[in-house]
This record gives structure tokens, sequence and C-alpha cells, in this order.
């Protein structure tokens, strides 16, 4: 499973994107760009649009075509089955029909696919028991998704674009099935779900893993914004009711002791410093994971993170945040693994087993929106911020030898007075202090 374009194969790096917005109308131009600027700046070269939310609109594609992003464009069924009477039929047609006359002429989308994890659902999930469908009623429901799917809408969508190809589901197998791994595209997700460590992926790379990911929690400055005081601990009803995933908190301590902390002393830490170290984790292993998948090039032709971006502010396995779509942490890690100019090669230790000593950090302004940063010791995770406010830079959750000066730039907006020396920064050094 690979993409050629103009002929030649290529290597497919980016996300998997959803609505920006619960409430769409509120998007404009200006956010649509802002955000696909975030991919594009990241290295990235094709999002899937996920099946579960929406067709987007002209502007979204029209900055793909110009920015060019390559488009994975599931259509709009996701994670159910369908009905079999005509009448729904003769609306799915219709909705085929409009999008992909809509759409046909954007050459940023370059495949067509029938849904979102149906298949995968059908025979993995357990529904014949849970609904207790079995024998003929299962066939049919089975038989409906299958004229759908692989034969309706194929048929379609060669008739209103013959120039594309059409995938009936993603991903043609599930995780826990073998030929996810030499066939088709895979949703791995082995990793996180499965609570397996991330050097399954030198095993478990599939030809092309078009959903995978790892959970951090939105930026401070967001958790700021939609608490109260008495709400900032761990884990109170306002961050649980802002965890995406099913037992999210207890599946990122289990990964936080295995890599970063023992999960007592990570619940003994503030709110501020639980999402630091949350973010170290999702970097550590969202690098780790590009650089194994990218290693197995060119049996493995590409990667798509789920996911790219949020719709509420959100603890998810996102790697913007929801707020003027600021870079988290993995934001970062991502755009370092998938440059082109450099190979990006595996951590040789655990962040948990890093003998550091405190860095001391002296920062000075050298323009009106770029500065310096020295460390007088080997630092990891060097992140800046101010109290209440991320910010997007050149750089960020970054790496410093002793003595060495990196220049940091400040990509949108402008510093005011004084604002430089108000900068704070953290390392993994404060994190691993912790321990004691």
């Amino acid at each position: 499973f690979y993409f050629k374009i103009d002929g030649k194969p290529v290597y497919m790096k980016g996300a998997n994107y959803i609505p920006m917005e619960l409430f769409v109308p509120r998007l404009t131009k200006n956010d649509y760009r802002k955000m696909l600027l975030r991919a594009k700046d990241a290295n990235m070269n094709m999002l899937r649009v996920w099946g579960g939310g929406i067709y987007e609109n002209d502007d979204f594609y029209d900055l793909c075509d110009s920015l060019s992003i390559y488009v994975w464009q599931d259509f709009m069924f996701a994670g159910q089955m369908v009905p079999g009477d005509e009448h729904f039929f003769n609306n799915v047609k219709e909705e085929v029909k409009y999008q992909v006359k809509r759409l046909r002429h954007h050459k940023s989308i370059i495949i067509w696919c029938g849904n979102n994890e149906v298949d995968e659902a059908w025979h993995n999930w357990g529904w014949q028991n849970q609904f207790n469908l079995h024998g003929a009623d299962s066939a049919k429901v089975w038989n409906d998704y299958v004229r759908l799917f692989r034969d309706s809408i194929a048929a379609w969508v060669k008739e209103y674009d013959g120039a594309r190809p059409y995938v009936s589901t993603s991903p043609e197998n599930g995780w826990g099935r073998a030929k996810s791994i030499t066939q088709g595209d895979s949703h791995y997700w082995g990793f996180w779900w499965g609570l397996q460590d991330v050097e399954v992926f030198e095993e478990k790379t599939g030809r092309f893993i078009s959903e995978w990911g790892m959970i951090g929690m939105p930026n401070y400055s967001s958790i700021l914004r939609f608490t109260k005081k008495e709400d900032r601990y761990l884990f109170s009803d306002v961050l649980n009711s802002h965890m995406k995933a099913g037992n999210g908190y207890n599946k990122l301590l289990s990964y936080a002791h295995r890599y970063l902390l023992d999960s007592n002393q990570c619940k003994k830490l503030t709110v501020e410093d639980f999402t630091y170290m949350s973010h170290v984790l999702q970097y550590y292993l969202l690098k780790n994971a590009i650089a194994i998948q990218r290693s197995k090039y060119p049996v493995n032709m590409g990667t798509l993170i789920w996911q790219l971006n949020d719709c509420w502010p959100v603890a998810s396995w996102s790697i913007t945040d929801y707020y003027n779509r600021t870079p988290k942490a993995a934001w970062y890690a991502v755009k370092e693994s998938f440059r082109d100019d450099k190979i990006v090669k595996r951590d040789a230790a655990r962040p948990i087993n890093m003998k550091l000593q405190k860095p001391v950090f002296t920062i000075r302004q050298t323009g009106k929106n770029s500065f310096t940063i020295k460390s007088d010791k080997d630092a990891r995770y060097v992140y800046l911020y101010q109290t209440g406010k991320d910010f997007y830079l050149s750089d960020n959750y970054f790496n410093m030898k002793a003595g060495e000066t990196k220049t940091v730039i400040l990509k949108e907006g402008a510093f005011p007075p004084a604002a430089v020396q108000s900068l704070k920064v953290k390392s993994l050094y404060d994190l691993l202090l912790k321990k004691s």
C-alpha cells in the first residue's frame, strides 16, 4: 500500500484531521490557513480527513492545493453499520455525487475512502454479541455493508471521478490481525489502547499506518482558561471531563511509569508539572515511534498520526492546542521527525534512566522577535513559556549540550517590551527531581 505521484512513489508524512470547532460556522479562512500551516511547518505532506467529522468547506481544500498538502478523503461514515433500504442508498448516492463533483477538481485530493473503521468494528468489536445479531440478521447487516461500501460507492466514485483510487474502508485489517502488518493500511492501536511499549513498532510497523497516536494534556495556559483555581488538582471532575479517552489518565500513567516517573510520583505532581510531564512523554514516544516507522522504508510508505488538532480544549492525541492552534510539545517532535534532510534515530535511553545535573540558563534578546538561550549543563526537553501563555516558537522542548547557545524565533505575534526577560524555562531535570 503506497502512493505514486507523477509516477514516483512518495512517502507520506502526516496526520488525521478532525473538525477544528464544534460550531463550524465560527471558522474563518484565516483559521483554516493557520491550522494547515501548522501541518506544513511540521514537514507534513498529507492529511486524512477523518470519516467521523465533516466534509470541509472549499477554503480548506483550496489551501491544501496551494500548500501542496495531499488529502486522503473519507466519506462521512465512521464506527457504525448502515441501513440497507433503497431510500438510504439513494440518499447516500446523492451525497457521494454532490461531494465528489464539488471536490474532484482539487489536485490535493488523491484518494477516496468509504468509511472509518466500520469493517474493523464489525469483525473485532463484538457487535454481533452486543446486539444479538446472529444467523440471517447478521448476514443481512453485513451484506448491506458490502453492497454500499464495496459495490455502490465504488461505482459512484468511478462514475463521477474516474481519476482517483477508492478504498472501501480504513483500516483494511484490524490491528490485532497479522494481515494489518503485511497488506493495506493499518490503524495500529496496540500502542496506547493496547498499552504496548513504543518499541512494538519494530515488529508492528505496517505498510501504511493511517492511524496511531499518544495522548498529552492541553497546554497549561489552556487549562488555566477552562478551570477555576479549586479545580486544579489531579484528577478533578473538571480535568476528568476534559479527558477524551476512556480510562485515559490511567493509560497515561502506565506509560509515564515506564518512561518517565513512577506512577505514584506522577500522582503527587501539580497540574502544571503533570502537564509538562505528559508533554515530554508524548514528545518522546511520538519521536521514537516515527523514527522506527521511517527506518522500515520502503516496506513502510507512510505514517499518519492521530491527530493534528482538537475541536475543544481537552487532553487528547492532538499535537496542537485548541486555543489559537498553538503547538504542543508533540508538534515539535513531529516537525523534527518528519524532516527530509536528517535521519531521525531512536533515543539511546528512556528519560526515566537519564542522569542530569541542574542546568542554569541565560536568555538574551537579539531582535524584536528573537532571542538566544544558553545552558551551562546538558539539558533535555527545554521548555520556554510564560505563566498562562504559550508561544509558537521556531523550536521548543529541545535538547541542549553544555555551553551550547541556541537562537529561538517567535513565529507569530510580537514580544512586548521586556517580555523575553520574563520567559520561564523548565527542563527534564526539574521533573526528575520529583523522584527524590
